[in-house]
């Protein structure tokens, strides 16, 4: 079972731009959606598991920082290119795999690097950054380099072949 947490759509946004939101209020419909979750009788509760994208990804992290392993209940957490700006550690000793873009100017990795360092259980992170690649580097919608409002942004094939395969490896270790 897959469940998407839309925290834009549920609250009227059509995209990234639309409405401000904060990555508190994201991490907060993480939680409602693990809560959710929890409560099917079809789901195993020992494999919830999440993955964040850019915005998402930080929201995830978030998540970690300000709920217990109780109320979160993930059994491992994937991050792409996270925004972690003003993240602080977390305690849970959930595993994260951190997916960083190595010349990330949108959400550039170092902050994202510091808050796993400070986190209870810093060697339950595995980081992985992929030299030369741009935020939204798995996006095969995307040039391979483009300026956006917020910085560049760009598909790199070799980057995310590399990714979903650590990725993979990193779910299916939970089994």
């Amino acid at each position: 079972m897959v469940l998407f947490a839309d925290y834009f759509g549920r609250r009227g946004f059509t995209g990234c731009a639309a409405g401000s939101i904060t990555h508190a209020q994201a991490g907060k419909d993480v939680v409602a959606a693990a809560l959710w979750l929890k409560s099917q009788a079809s789901v195993d509760r020992a494999r919830i598991m999440v993955i964040g994208w850019s915005f998402g990804g930080g929201a995830v992290l978030v998540a970690l920082a300000e709920h217990s392993e109780e109320q979160l209940g993930f059994s491992r957490a994937v991050v792409y290119y996270p925004v972690c700006r003003n993240l602080r550690g977390w305690k849970t000793a959930t595993p994260v795999l951190m997916l960083l873009a190595g010349d990330d100017d949108v959400a550039p990795g170092k902050a994202c690097q510091e808050a796993a360092q400070g986190s209870g259980k810093p060697d339950a992170v595995k980081i992985v950054v992929y030299s030369g690649a741009q935020h939204g580097f798995d996006v095969s919608e995307l040039p391979p380099k483009m300026k956006y409002g917020f910085g560049t942004i760009g598909y790199q094939p070799q980057a995310a072949a590399a990714a979903w395969a650590e990725t993979e490896r990193f779910l299916k270790a939970a089994r």
